[in-house]
C-alpha cells in the first residue's frame, strides 16, 4: 500500500513538471506561460510537441526546433509584432528605459532555457557530451541575443522615425500647411533611438558575459538584416526608405549619400513643396521649432523661400535665398549643419513655390 502511494506522488510530481515557458508582450505588460509535461509528449532533447488542436500549437514547435548555424535565430513571427508594441509603448511614455531592458532580458531567458544537463562519466562519453552542449548553448545564446537585437532594432528604429513623422505633420498642419509633399528630419529623433540602440547593445552584451558567450557582431546583424528591403534597422535607413525610397515619385527625391553619417546635434530640417500657396505661417513654423527647443544654449535658423523656383539641389546653398540673414552664424555649427544637408542629396523635381527652414544649435 505504501509503495502504490509512493509510485501514485511520483507519477503525479513527474506530471506537474514545467516542461519549458515561454514569453511574450500583450496589453502593455510581459506575460509568461508555463507548459508542464503532463500536456506535452516529449519527443527528442530537442523538441517537444504539445496536441496538435492547441492554440499555439505551431509556435511552440517552431521555437522548440533545432536551429540551424546561422549568426542570428531566427525568431519566431509574433516577435515582429510584439517588439514593435513594445517600443510602442515606449516612445507613448508607458514604458521607462528599464522596463523595455528587462523585457528584452526576459524574452532572452525563456529562449535560453533551463537547459539538460549532459554530464556523466569518463566512461560513458559524459564528459565530451558536457563540453558539446556547453559549447551549443553558448552559441546559440550568442544568436538569440542577435535575433533579439534585430527585432528590437527593427521596432526601435521605426517607432522613432514615427515620432519625427507626427512631429513633423503637426508644425506643417498647425500653421495651415499641407503635409503632403514636406520633408522633415530632427535629429532629436535619431539620438533618441541611439540611446535606445545602446541600451539594446549593451544589455545584449551584459547576457553574453552571463553565459559565458560571445558578444554580437552588432555590425554584422545591421548589414545582414532580414529587413533590408524596408530600410533595414538603422534610423537614417529607415528613415531614407520611408522618405525617398517610397516617394521617389515625388516633387523632392534624394538619398542619403552615406546612412551611417549622424546629424549634429539640434539639426532640424523642414521644407514644403510646391502645393504651398504663400498662406503658410512661415514665421509660426520657424518660432514653433525654436520653442521646442530652448535647452539649446546656441540657436540659428535660417528660412529659405522661392517663388516658381527652377529644379534644383536645396535653396539653402545660396545665401540669395535667405530671409533670416540677421540669424546666420559661421562656425563649426554652420559646417556641421551643412555637411549633413548635403548628405540629404536633395533635388527638386519641378518648378514652383517651395520653402526651406533649416535650425542648428548646442
Amino acid at each position: 500500500m505504501v509503495i502504490s502511494e509512493n509510485n501514485a506522488r511520483i507519477v503525479a510530481d513527474h506530471q506537474q513538471e514545467i516542461l519549458f515557458k515561454t514569453y511574450s508582450y500583450q496589453n502593455g505588460k510581459g506575460q509568461e506561460t508555463v507548459y508542464y509535461r503532463k500536456d506535452c509528449v516529449e519527443i527528442s532533447m530537442d523538441a517537444c510537441k504539445i496536441p496538435v488542436d492547441a492554440d499555439n500549437y505551431e509556435e511552440v514547435r517552431k521555437m522548440l526546433k533545432s536551429q540551424n548555424s546561422g549568426k542570428i535565430a531566427p525568431l519566431e513571427n509574433r516577435m515582429f509584432y510584439e517588439t514593435y508594441e513594445v517600443m510602442k509603448d515606449y516612445y507613448a511614455g508607458k514604458l521607462d528605459r528599464d522596463e523595455v531592458k528587462d523585457i528584452f532580458k526576459e524574452y532572452f531567458y525563456h529562449y535560453m532555457g533551463k537547459g539538460t544537463s549532459l554530464a556523466g562519466t569518463e566512461g560513458d562519453g559524459g564528459a565530451q557530451k558536457a563540453v558539446m552542449y556547453t559549447n551549443y548553448k553558448t552559441q546559440m545564446a550568442t544568436r538569440y541575443l542577435a535575433g533579439l537585437y534585430e527585432h528590437f532594432s527593427r521596432a526601435n528604429t521605426r517607432n522613432a522615425c514615427v515620432q519625427n513623422s507626427e512631429e513633423g505633420k503637426a508644425l506643417m498642419e498647425d500653421h495651415g500647411m499641407s503635409w503632403n509633399g514636406t520633408c522633415y528630419y530632427n535629429a532629436d529623433w535619431y539620438y533618441a533611438c541611439e540611446e535606445m540602440q545602446e541600451l539594446f547593445r549593451q544589455t545584449a552584451d551584459e547576457l553574453a558575459d552571463e553565459y559565458g558567450a560571445d558578444h554580437v557582431d552588432f555590425k554584422y546583424v545591421e548589414e545582414n538584416t532580414r529587413f533590408t528591403l524596408d530600410g533595414g534597422i538603422t534610423y537614417n535607413g529607415v528613415w531614407d526608405a520611408v522618405k525617398w525610397q517610397i516617394s521617389h515619385a515625388g516633387p523632392v527625391n534624394g538619398r542619403f549619400q552615406d546612412q551611417n553619417m549622424a546629424p549634429p546635434r539640434g539639426f532640424v530640417y523642414c521644407s514644403s513643396d510646391y502645393t504651398w500657396n504663400g498662406k503658410g505661417d512661415l514665421e509660426g513654423v520657424k518660432e514653433a521649432i525654436k520653442n521646442r527647443r530652448k535647452g539649446y544654449s546656441s540657436q540659428t535658423l535660417l528660412l529659405a523661400a522661392g517663388y516658381f523656383t527652377q529644379p534644383g539641389r536645396s535653396l539653402l546653398f545660396d545665401a540669395k535665398n535667405y530671409s533670416s540673414l540677421s540669424e546666420w552664424r559661421e562656425g563649426d555649427l554652420e559646417s556641421d549643419a551643412f555637411s549633413f544637408l548635403k548628405n540629404f542629396d536633395i533635388h527638386w523635381q519641378v518648378k514652383g513655390n517651395r520653402w526651406e527652414c533649416l535650425f542648428f544649435g548646442q
